[in-house]
Parts: C-alpha cells; structure tokens; sequence
C-alpha cells in the first residue's frame, strides 16, 4: 500500500479483525471472480494476507506474491497465513506506486479493500498495468461507501458512518472509489472492462447470515473508533443533538443491537468489483 492514513490502525486486533471479515465477505467477493486456476498472481495491499488465504484456498496451484508497504502487516500475514498457503505465496514490504517488478512479470493483478486507502488511485492501477502481462487480468474489488443504510434511518450510525468517510477522506483515502474503477479503467486503456456490485451486507438473508453481517458492519465502524477519537474536526462535528463521541458511540451499540432484534429493519451495504484485461499491445 501506498503510505496515507489507515483508519483502522494496526495490531493483534485488527489483524485478527481483517482475517475474520476476509472469511464472512469471501462468498461475495470471490463466488464470482474469474480467477486464474494458474499463473502467477499479485496482490497489490495485501495487508495481513487474509485474502491471499482466500485465493490460495480456491486456487492451490496459483503462484501468490502480495505486497504491502507495512512491515507490521508482513508480519501478521506471516504469522496468519497457514503452511498450505505460504507454501504458494510469497509477501514482500513494496511501495503500490513503485512495484519492485519489471514490466509483464504477472499474468494477474488484484486489489480487494485496497484503494479506498490511498491518495492515487490512478497511480497504483498504473503501476498494476505495467507489471501484467498484455492481455492479463485486473481485478479490483472496493468499496462505495455511498452505498451504505439503514431503514429505517438509524441516527446514531449514519452520523459515525459520515464522520467515518470523513475521516478516512481526511487521511488522503476514498470511501467511494467503489462508483469510479469503471472510469479508472478505460481511462488507463484496458480492455474488457466490467464492473457489477457485489452486496456486501444486506437484510436479504437468512437469519443467522442476516446476524453474521450486523455483527461485521457494528466492528468495521468500532475499528475506527480510536483514529476518530484523535482527530479535532471529527471531535467538533461529533457535538450537537447526538452528544459527545462516547455518547454517540453509546447509541451506535444500542442501535445495532436493535437492529439485531428486529428483523423489519433493512440495511445495505454495496462494494463494487472490477474485471478487465490489459491492452495488448
């Protein structure tokens, strides 16, 4: 990854959140995704390599290499990962916008998660167009934070949801890259290019999935709490009719577990995913 601001921090529990969330979102990212059966393949941001996990589970034969630029996430994906998928995979500290590659080393390149964090977007795919092999793949699967809501409204949540994309819009990143890799794409001469949303959280589920993806959308926010608590215009935007930020956190617990308790409520929350093929020429 690129070096802007993570909301989330960093930690034993955030790495062991992130391994979590890589499980209970892979029926959605991955049900889909036409990933290579081999080949090599390049995770740009592979954070604590849960879901180099996830691709070597699907796909053993594949040659993994995930980058990160924070050796405290190698570490975690090094320590995460089981022998049946660092066996297949190898994580190296690199910078997004400078890949220690040469030109056409990868058949495949992938972000998941990923781009929501950095300052140029354009600048990483770039980088990821120049290391794939003409007429390789790209897959890129992020968020659009636009996406996300409660009906109906939960106040307590869509206020920390807002300050949440502010915070993270602060630190350089973009909460709704999502809605803008169709564009990034073209704009970068790729080939084939699609884009769908993939329905990260929805009330459309069974009762126990219904619960499962609360509980997931209740910890994603609370894994901002302490990035949000140090910043001075989220502490001035927290004031008003809600409360100070502990009592908007308050009323964040109780809605969720609302939420939970009442199965009339609807929530949604989208991501969008990107499929595309490198010019040939």
């Amino acid at each position: 990854m690129t070096g802007s601001g993570y909301i989330h921090g960093f930690g034993e529990e955030e790495s062991r959140r992130l391994w979590e969330q890589a499980g209970i979102l892979a029926p959605m990212v991955f049900s889909e995704l036409p990933l290579p059966r081999q080949g090599s393949l390049l995770e740009i941001g592979c954070g604590v390599g849960a879901q180099l996990n996830q691709i070597a589970l699907r796909c053993p034969d594949l040659q993994l290499t995930g980058i990160d630029l924070s050796l405290a996430n190698l570490g975690a994906a090094q320590k995460f990962l089981p022998a049946s998928a660092s066996s297949s995979a190898q994580v190296l500290q690199a910078n997004a916008l400078a890949l220690p590659f040469p030109d056409d080393s990868f058949d495949t390149a992938i972000t998941i998660w990923m781009l929501e964090h950095v300052r140029d977007p354009v600048a990483v795919l770039r980088e990821a167009v120049r290391v794939i092999k003409p007429g390789g793949s790209l897959f890129c699967t992020e968020v659009d934070n636009a996406t996300f809501r409660f009906v109906p409204e939960l106040t307590a949540i869509q206020h920390w949801w807002d300050l949440f994309c502010i915070q993270q819009s602060a630190g350089g990143g973009d909460p709704f890259v999502g809605q803008k890799l169709r564009e990034l794409a073209q704009g970068l001469g790729c080939e084939d290019v699609s884009t769908k949303e993939l329905a990260l959280a929805s009330s459309e589920m069974g009762p126990t999935r219904r619960a499962e993806l609360l509980d997931y959308l209740e910890e994603l926010l609370l894994s901002g709490a302490a990035a949000l608590q140090k910043d001075p215009q989220v502490m001035a935007q927290s004031a008003g009719n809600l409360g100070s930020l502990e009592e908007v956190l308050s009323g964040l617990k109780e809605e969720f577990a609302h939420a939970k308790a009442d199965p009339t409520i609807a929530f949604d929350y989208h991501a969008v995913q990107l499929t595309c093929r490198t010019p040939l020429i």
